[in-house]
């Protein structure tokens, strides 16, 4: 597989790692229950990808890691969230854990105060070391990404790193990508409309509790990569008949109507340019060598 990375532009841009943030004082599921919504922003120590979407008390959307938005004005947060791709080397530049490298490995929207998340895994020795509000650069590599012999196909938020690593295969005009799970679209919620598709990320529903066993959904880990059938990911987001849009799982389920289990797009094509195959270990954990799967 061929790609023109050698022509990519690799830019600097920072964030500070954020304080967890919540709309209310409690947050009502789709059931009518108040919770506490926890896991959204700031430094999660006990939760990386590779864990499971599921079962985190009172979580919300749990986000593995550390998350970061950026700073100054909305333009400059713009290329924070824009340009940061999967697979890029975080440097942590100010505060106790200065000098500390990490892995950019997601992207979360849909924020309270319209703020937006770049996840990022940090080892746990440098995760004790890291403070809110500590600044986070990022080497941004990967707009501009473009796979040789498949031009059907738009890559976003992914570094030639991540895209190198997952095991792609190109045959003619077609692009094989292994997933964990297809997901149709009628469980693809929030989401549609948004634009640039590279600053956020699709919701799997997760609030119907007999389209979750259904589906298997409960099987799902953060940091799988999962394939939405008749999803368009190209310059906004929206539903398209026979197109594909294959994501990372960035942030973990919700209880709220219409939300639920994260994804950050990585491909999209309008046609039969990509073609799923089902990999139950198709996970950024392995392709980035940051730690084995539970």
């Amino acid at each position: 597989m061929e790609t023109n990375k050698d022509r990519l532009l690799m830019e600097a841009v920072i964030g500070e790692i954020t304080h967890p943030a919540v709309e209310s004082r409690y947050t009502t599921t789709w059931d009518g229950r108040p919770k506490l919504a926890l896991g959204r922003g700031g430094i999660i120590y006990n939760v990386k990808v590779g864990e499971p979407c599921f079962g985190w008390a009172w979580g919300e959307k749990v986000e593995p890691g550390v998350s970061a938005d950026g700073i100054g004005s909305d333009r400059e947060k713009m290329s924070f969230r824009n340009f940061s791709c999967i697979g890029n080397e975080a440097r942590v530049v100010s505060g106790m854990g200065k000098g500390a490298k990490g892995t950019v490995v997601g992207k979360v929207g849909y924020l309270p105060g319209r703020g937006h998340h770049v996840v990022i895994h940090f080892e746990d020795e440098d995760l004790e070391k890291l403070s809110i509000g500590d600044k986070v650069q990022v080497k941004a590599w990967g707009v501009g990404l473009k796979i040789r012999g498949v031009g059907g196909v738009k890559v976003l938020s992914a570094s030639p790193t991540l895209i190198e690593n997952m095991g792609l295969e190109v045959s003619g005009s077609t692009l094989t990508v292994p997933v964990v799970k297809v997901i149709p679209a009628h469980l693809v919620g929030q989401g549609s409309g948004g634009s640039p598709p590279e600053s956020s990320n699709w919701d799997i529903q997760t609030c119907c509790p007999e389209a979750v066993e259904e589906h298997g959904l409960r099987e799902l880990r953060l940091g799988d990569i999962v394939a939405l059938r008749d999803i368009l990911s190209f310059w906004g987001r929206g539903y398209y008949k026979g197109a594909w849009t294959i994501g990372v799982i960035s942030c973990g389920a919700s209880e709220i109507a219409g939300q639920g289990i994260g994804v950050t797009p990585i491909l999209t094509s309008r046609g039969g340019e990509l073609k799923p195959e089902i990999e139950e270990r198709a996970n950024i954990a392995l392709y980035l060598n940051l730690r084995e799967l539970p």
